[in-house]
């Protein structure tokens, strides 16, 4: 009879344990450098750092932040030595790797950064072969640009891609639009960011979300736990709150989605 209740015992502790979890532990994430979105060094470019935190604050959860180039934060997650990383777009491989939360942090156009002086043009992916690209370790467009035998140089971060720009070393590099002025303008003076534009066709639109371990106890109900109060934090008016703190370096009002 004794071993019966502790075999119940143990049924009900397992089955209450996450709520318990949530309430009291830390949700640890691996981020790197992306103002205005995420940044180590920056507080006017933490907008989806406040956006993350306070919508776990809701759901009784707090966050710690660690900062790592981007590939290794993508690894510790996949390993299970963090909870999650934000923020990154869907690809079927990040599906089968990831539980990925359901409701989109924001959208935004990928475009072609280059030179005013160094004329790009551009209409299939098959042009890019002409120029000198660029690319981030990490990045899909790495993979991407193996599969179609487009050849670019890897480097570690988006801020090294900007300088070789500059300096005439790549023609040309892809990435969030928002993100890459915001880089362009950190990065430079004043003469030397004006040198920069982008092409107005963009090559697409991105959507971002939260990659979760599948490696970590719980993380599959910590993503619908983020979604949960992703939703609260928008129905209170503190998600326009945190828009409108960072109205200059965001465009949440217009690219976030309001589900």
């Amino acid at each position: 009879m004794e071993m019966k209740k502790t075999a119940i015992l143990f049924l009900v502790s397992a089955i209450i344990m996450p709520a318990a979890v949530f309430a009291s532990d830390v949700a640890k994430f691996a981020l790197g450098e992306w103002a205005p979105y995420t940044s180590e060094y920056e507080a006017n470019a933490k907008f989806l750092e406040e956006i993350v935190a306070e919508a776990f604050k809701l759901e009784g959860i707090a966050v710690k932040y660690d900062y790592f180039p981007w590939k290794r934060s993508y690894v510790y997650v996949k390993q299970g030595k963090y909870d999650g990383t934000f923020p990154w777009n869907t690809t079927p491989e990040r599906e089968i790797d990831f539980h990925i939360n359901k409701i989109p942090l924001f959208q935004d156009d990928s475009v072609y950064f280059h030179l005013k002086n160094n004329p790009f043009d551009w209409n299939t992916i098959e042009d890019l072969k002409n120029y000198k690209v660029g690319v981030t370790i990490g990045y899909k467009q790495d993979a991407y640009y193996k599969e179609k035998g487009v050849s670019a140089e890897i480097v570690a971060n988006e801020e090294q891609n900007f300088l070789k720009i500059l300096a005439g070393r790549i023609d040309v590099y892809q990435t969030s639009k928002l993100a890459g002025y915001a880089t362009i303008n950190r990065l430079f003076s004043p003469a030397d960011a004006s040198k920069f534009t982008h092409h107005p066709r963009a090559p697409e639109t991105d959507i971002y979300y939260i990659l979760f371990s599948k490696n970590r106890p719980g993380d599959r109900e910590l993503a619908d736990k983020f979604d949960s109060g992703f939703k609260k934090l928008k129905a209170s008016g503190e998600y326009d709150r945190i828009c409108e703190k960072y109205r200059d370096v965001s465009t949440c009002g217009q690219n976030l989605n309001k589900e």
